[in-house]
Formats: C-alpha cells, structure tokens, sequence
C-alpha cells in the first residue's frame, strides 16, 4: 500500500510538471483578444483560425462579428472595447481617417515575407496586411436566366428586367460596382459620375434588390426572388455550394477588386497578442485551410491548389497582376456625394 501511494505521488507530480511545461509553452495565456471580423463563413473560420489560435496561443478570442458600417460605427464611439478589427479596403480607409488604427512594425511578423508585395502593406507602412484579395464578379442562375451573361455590360439587357440584385454604394462592393459601371461605358469615376448615375438610372428596372449582406443576397438566388447577382468572389463558394446551377462570371471589364485586412485599434492593451494573430492568419497553415474551404483567396506565395479548389478565387501572380484597385483616396472624396446620388435613384420606388 505505501509503495501503491508513493507510486501514486510521483505519477501527480509528473503530471503537475507536464502541466506547467505545457502551460509555460502558451505565450498568451489567460489573455483575451477581442476582434471585429465578417460573420460570413463564421464555422469555417472558427475551424481553421480561432480554434488553432487558442490551443496554439493559450489566449481566449471574442469575436463580434456584423454589417460593416455598424462595425465602423462601433470602433469609432468605443474603441477601448477591441483590439483588432478584420475588414474591408474601404473602411480600413474610414477607420484610418477617424484615428482609430494603431501602426506598427510589419517587419517583425515572420509571415510578412511569405505573402505577395501588393498586399503587405496596401494603406502604407505601419498598418495592417491584406489577408485575401476579392474581385467583382456576377452569379447568375443557368436554370432560369436565358440571357448568356459575360459583362457588366450585359446586366443592362431588358431581358433581365426584375431579376438583379446589385451591391449598395455602401458596402466593400458598392464602389468597386461603380468602378465597373464606369469601365463598361467607357467612363471615368470622379469625373464623368452624372453620366455615370444616369447609366445606373437606366438598369434601375432590372435591380430587384440593392444589396448590404451577401448572405442575403445568396438567399434570395436559392428562393428565386433573384437570378442574377453582382457579388465578390468569396461568396460564389457558399452559392455554388447551395446549387451547382450557378454560373460565375469574370467580367470582360476587369477585375474590379480589393483587398480585406487585419489592422490593429489603438490604444489596445494586447499590442503583442494582435500583431501574434496577424502572423498566425498569415501563415501557411491558415492560408491553405481557407483556400480549400472556399473562404478566401489566398495571399500567400507559397499555396498550392488545383484548378478546381481555386474556383472563382484570385490565385497566382498572373492573376494577381490584373487586379484593377480603385483609388480610395477619390472614393473618400466623392462617397458621400455618390450615395446621396445612388438613394436619389435606388431608394426610391
């Protein structure tokens, strides 16, 4: 019996040591990280990047997830209540202006180096990396739209006339639309904008819905209230998924597209957690999870895919290099101009 209990208090100790190692092996335990991030593809995100973060980190993750405007609004009035925000080109560009983004040494991230130039710093040194590009795209239903879609363009036919759903001026997408819009008309943003909005008059009768949430906008194609919809190319996977009869259609116009990045808020108590999950989402593992669940193109030089799992995604220098980036400088100048013009047709009946 004594030598069952020695046996026994050696086996704890053992144990209590193995903890402590394995403890002291977790840089940022007990430690919470609170991110503002998409709620689109929330499992799969939750699978191939929180989860791996936790265990591999030790730190707790909260994640509040929303429309992005509303998340905008949010780190604006309360700052102090996150420390890391996911989001868009165009409201990386609001949350910069507003003074809520906290710069820091990108050249420290060991992952920096793995990913294309372009996307290491897309709003300038000391801010955040892009993560993923997207590009503008149109999905359309083979089932029940007749109407051979292969342009901007093509979106005028009055074939289609009740069965579009195209983005709000609002949205990561609205602006890239309206780039798009332009180039199928041979028109130029910032300079020819009433031609512009009077083009975009003229498909009101085709817009059954002007979109915020691409969720949405899925559901409305798989209940047939919608055939056709102008979307980024991240949401195809969820679509295709929903219903093989679904087409993707690279524009002849260009691949109007943008970038989503991870940026740090200022003031945020856990500076060193932030930049450590930035790493962690540029990193192989992650980048690779995610192109082969269809969440997001990837940024990383070193993935591989098939023609296949890369769909509708931006994959590989060549495709990378044709990306057409709209200025966000001259976006911030006309929006509010622009979407008071955009209400004036789409909101109202």
């Amino acid at each position: 019996m004594k030598k069952f209990v020695t046996l026994l208090v050696t086996l704890l100790v053992i144990a209590s040591l193995s903890f402590c190692a394995v403890a002291e092996e977790k840089p940022f335990a007990g430690q919470t990280l609170t991110i503002s991030t998409f709620s689109f593809n929330a499992e799969l995100l939750q699978k191939n990047v929180y989860d791996p973060f936790e265990a591999a980190t030790g730190a707790k993750l909260v994640v509040d997830t929303g429309r992005n405007p509303e998340r905008v609004t949010k780190i604006v009035e309360s700052p102090e209540d996150y420390d890391v925000v996911i989001i868009g080109d165009m409201f990386v560009d609001q949350l910069r202006e507003a003074g809520v983004l906290e710069t820091f040494d990108s050249s420290k991230l060991s992952n920096i180096s793995g990913i294309y130039e372009n996307a290491r710093a897309p709003m300038g040194e000391g801010y955040g990396p892009a993560y993923t590009f997207n590009r503008l795209g149109i999905v359309y239903d083979s089932a029940f739209c007749d109407v051979e879609i292969k342009s901007i363009a093509d979106l005028w036919n009055p074939e289609l006339a009740g069965s579009i759903a195209v983005p709000e001026m609002t949205t990561t997408s609205g602006p890239l639309f309206y780039y798009a819009t332009a180039a199928a008309f041979g028109l130029e943003p910032g300079k020819d904008d009433e031609a512009i909005f009077a083009k975009l008059a003229e498909l009101k009768p085709n817009v059954v819905k002007t979109w915020t949430s691409a969720n949405d906008t899925i559901n409305m194609l798989n209940q047939g209230e919608i055939s056709v919809a102008v979307l980024l190319d991240y949401s195809y996977t969820t679509a295709k998924n929903a219903n093989p009869d679904y087409i993707w259609v690279d524009p002849t116009e260009g691949s109007f597209s943008g970038y989503n990045m991870i940026n740090i808020i200022k003031g945020s108590k856990n500076k060193e957690l932030a930049e450590a999950f930035i790493n962690f989402y540029l990193s192989y593992e992650v980048q690779n999870a995610n192109a082969l669940d269809g969440v997001d193109a990837p940024v990383r030089m070193d993935v591989v895919l098939t023609e296949d799992q890369v769909g509708s995604f931006v994959y590989g220098a060549d495709e990378v290099a044709k990306l057409v980036l709209p200025d966000w400088s001259l976006i911030a100048e006309h929006q509010a101009d622009w979407i008071n013009s955009w209400n004036a047709i789409f909101s109202v009946k």
